[in-house]
């Protein structure tokens, strides 16, 4: 198989979610070409199950400036720089939902994949966590969120809505195929 050759990369805007870079390449054939491309920041989600109530589920409500709208999610978040994606999900999950480490009775990764590798470089780790508590949200200062609690019967329609998360939506998919949600 040719080899595409990288030629030149420049970032055209730099923002706290990512930088978006344009990036001249050889194609195969010997054409030069100019792409688009977004190197983010890794990021993380769980699915947040109740050990004393296997049917219930507890979520994030907040607002996504992507599609404008607000939506009820796994817990998520960026992965920070020096972390790894594990270290990422625990402070998440104690920013979002007051959860600490000593909460978490089990804890599975599901996946770890590239959401969209036609333009984005970053990947999204998916955890399963089943918790015995939690507290008080401490979010970032930029972050307006709320818990909620969705129940199995409920979470169906949560995560087949048209503006949800499809890299959400298979992390639930992935659960229920190996067993952790019944």
């Amino acid at each position: 198989m040719n080899k595409w050759i990288i030629n030149e990369t420049e970032t055209l805007l730099s923002t706290p979610i990512g930088k978006f870079c344009s990036t001249r390449k050889t194609d195969p054939s010997g054409t030069e070409r100019k792409y688009v491309s977004m190197k983010a920041p890794d990021w993380v989600c769980a699915i947040v199950q109740f050990d004393d109530k296997p049917n219930e589920f507890l979520m994030v409500k907040l607002f996504r400036h992507g599609i404008n709208q607000e939506v009820v999610e796994f817990p998520s978040g960026m992965v920070d720089d020096g972390e790894s994606a594990l270290q990422a999900l625990r402070r998440e999950l104690k920013e979002e939902l007051g959860i600490d480490c000593e909460n978490i009775v089990s804890l599975t990764e599901l996946y770890s994949a590239c959401p969209n590798p036609a333009f984005m470089d970053n990947k999204m780790t998916c955890y399963f966590a089943v918790i015995n508590g939690y507290g008080t949200n401490n979010p970032d200062e930029d972050e307006f969120l709320e818990s909620e609690i969705v129940s199995a019967e409920k979470m169906g329609n949560v995560v087949s809505a048209d503006n949800y998360n499809v890299m959400m939506r298979f992390a639930w998919e992935r659960a229920i195929y190996l067993g952790l949600i019944k």
